[in-house]
């Protein structure tokens, strides 16, 4: 099954002895050449940073996609049609990338690679050798709402730590206790390396999501699909962010494809499994847990009650109870309100720009009173009607379905969603891509094509009118609405719809 066509060619089937099947072989062998380079060059600059950046890099790069994109307004007769569909958006991306790259070179150099990959470092170093060491020392306003844009305080023993290990930045750590027993193993070894490690665990998670995602719209990835999918996604802004921070988003997409594919399997206790680790590392996909509820997977519920159970017990047993009492008492507190600045694209946030009326760069050091309380207030309002319509939709759907579009709702109203964090969203965009029917998907593809180049970012950081900071700060967070509960209207396709 193939995306909005089915497997069969564009074109007309000819004879392999005749000259224009020859032409068309050629025509192939140039098309693996042109991708094979864009993967290249793509995969260069989001894994070992601006490795083909410059003027000659851009130009060079702008070239080999022009010349992809010419080869395909004839017609490229060895491509199907979903094939054909998706190539042009991925030299979109592509191109997009490269500009962005090219504009970076004009500046000064990025110096916070690592940043949150020294959070999670540090946290897995002091939870090894003491349990019940604490782990969040937290930079937070005198209101008690976190500073997500600074370090540690200074003279905290997160920074004496920091320094101890030879880890560059002191990123406070903010996710529950279990994150850190997970990345014990990578706490043996030095950072660069660790990091290293990460970055390479990272991709080789993404990649087995990505192919859980396509699998659950039906597709099999084959060559051409795969360099496609290579070069767009390695030009894919959210990922590039994530890789360069050095964040968790990758290995969360993980979780949850092969906790929804497993489910699809009837794989029930991995499936829980999968599912019960990802919220002991995030919290959001909770969130999830209603829709088990609405199509009575009992048995699915018993497990996942479970393994939390047992993992909690893991957890507490490695970290100790006191760090659990304090991420419960005083970090989710202080993080629950998230951050009112223009990188987070979250409800929540928005709704507080709007009391303050602007978009800004860097969170303020107040807010107005009770926009917190309001926030949150209306995030919970549009998680309950949304819930609402998963439950009273006609037919009420699939429950695949339900768990791949809740996961672009959590992205929407959680407290902190920054730009880095729509990798996740690559679970639905690519299974949405494979099942919704072509009419109905102008909401996926504007979503998507406004994440994957980070223009609402951009022009958000580019702009100091506050009427136009709220407008762009909209887009994104309405978008994603807009997408799920448009969704949830449209039956998906058949087998048979599939298919040309």
């Amino acid at each position: 099954m193939q995306p909005h066509g089915g497997v069969a060619r564009c074109g007309k089937e000819r004879s392999l002895k005749s000259p224009a099947a020859l032409f068309a072989v050629r025509s192939e062998t140039i098309w693996y050449i042109l991708w094979s380079m864009l993967l290249l060059i793509s995969a260069g600059d989001t894994l070992l940073y601006r490795l083909f950046s410059g003027n000659f890099g851009f130009a060079f790069s702008l070239l080999l996609a022009a010349i992809a994109a010419m080869q395909l307004l004839p017609g490229a007769k060895f491509l199907n049609c979903g094939e054909t569909a998706l190539a042009p958006a991925m030299l979109a991306l592509f191109a997009a990338a490269r500009l962005r790259e090219w504009i970076a070179t004009l500046q000064l150099p990025s110096l916070y690679s690592g940043f949150d990959f020294s959070a999670y470092y540090l946290a897995a170093k002091l939870v090894s050798p003491k349990p019940g060491q604490n782990l969040y020392d937290l930079p937070l306003y005198a209101d008690g709402r976190m500073n997500l844009n600074a370090a540690a305080p200074l003279h905290s023993a997160w920074q004496s730590a920091a320094i101890r290990f030879h880890v560059p930045f002191a990123a406070p750590f903010i996710y529950p206790p279990f994150f850190s027993i997970v990345m014990k193993p990578l706490a043996y070894l030095s950072f660069d390396s660790a990091f290293i490690a990460w970055k390479i665990i990272s991709v080789l998670l993404l990649s087995v999501a990505v192919t859980l995602a396509l699998r659950l719209g039906g597709l099999t990835i084959g060559r051409k699909l795969a360099l496609m999918l290579g070069v767009g996604l390695s030009s894919y802004y959210p990922l590039g962010d994530s890789l360069f921070m050095g964040q968790i988003d990758c290995l969360i997409l993980f979780l949850l494809a092969a906790s929804v594919w497993l489910l699809a399997k009837n794989e029930t206790s991995v499936s829980a499994l999968c599912f019960a680790a990802a919220t002991l590392l995030k919290l959001t996909p909770v969130l999830a847990i209603p829709l088990f509820l609405f199509h009575r997977r009992w048995k699915w519920l018993g497990a996942y009650a479970a393994w939390m159970s047992c993992l909690l017990m893991v957890s507490v047993n490695q970290a100790g109870w006191a760090v659990h009492r304090q991420f419960l008492l005083v970090v989710m507190p202080s993080i629950s309100c998230g951050s009112p600045a223009c990188q987070n694209s979250s409800l929540v946030a928005y709704v507080q720009q709007l009391y303050q009326r602007q978009a800004p760069s860097v969170a303020p050091v107040t807010i107005p009173p009770h926009a917190c309380a309001i926030s949150r207030l209306v995030a919970f309002a549009v998680y309950s009607l949304l819930l609402a319509r998963f439950y009273r939709r006609p037919g009420s759907g699939e429950l695949v379905r339900d768990l791949v579009l809740v996961v672009l709702v959590e992205l929407a109203i959680s407290p902190i969603a920054w730009w880095h964090d729509y990798t996740i969203a690559l679970l639905p965009f690519l299974y949405l891509w494979c099942t919704i029917p072509k009419k109905a998907a102008g909401p996926l593809i504007s979503l998507f094509a406004v994440v994957g180049t980070n223009i609402v970012g951009y022009s958000l950081l580019l702009t100091e009118n506050h009427m136009a900071q709220l407008m762009l700060a909209a887009i994104v967070p309405c978008l994603t609405l807009t997408l799920v509960y448009r969704t949830l209207g449209v039956a998906p396709l058949t087998v048979e719809a599939m298919e040309l």
